[in-house]
């Protein structure tokens, strides 16, 4: 059985305080949703996958990873390790993201409305309400 030791505690913290430094860095430049949402449609490529490694890269992730790698071996941390290549494959080569910039719409629900209906759109978003659970 493990326990939540300080050790934790200091490396949550750490990364949330990280976290936070980097937002209140940027907030002078972000002035509207379309910023915030979309990064104004003007991010470059190092950026992007910068921020798709931040989204899907998180905590929990990076705690798994370490336990598995530390409880398994290099084995245990391949999941880790194939993701952080996936991430940068996807950001480098913009694979189903340069469709979906170019596309003009905010959210994939909205993409799947313009090609699809209300209905798969409605949908879309429901899974991806569940797939957040």
């Amino acid at each position: 059985m493990t326990h939540f030791t300080l050790l934790d505690g200091g490396i949550v913290g750490f990364y949330i305080l990280i976290t936070m430094i980097a937002g209140l860095a940027v907030r002078k430049y972000v002035g509207k949703v379309e910023h915030f949402l979309l990064a104004g449609r003007e991010m470059n490529i190092y950026l992007g996958v910068a921020s798709l490694a931040a989204t899907e890269f998180g905590i929990v992730t990076c705690m798994y990873t370490a336990q598995n790698g530390y409880e398994f071996g290099f084995g245990g941390s391949m999941p880790g390790i194939l993701n952080a290549i996936m991430m940068l494959l996807v950001g480098l080569t913009g694979f189903c993201v340069s469709r979906l910039r170019n596309s003009g719409v905010t959210t994939i629900p909205e993409l799947f409305d313009r090609q699809y209906g209300p209905t798969i759109r409605w949908l879309s978003g429901v899974v991806i309400v569940l797939g957040a659970c």
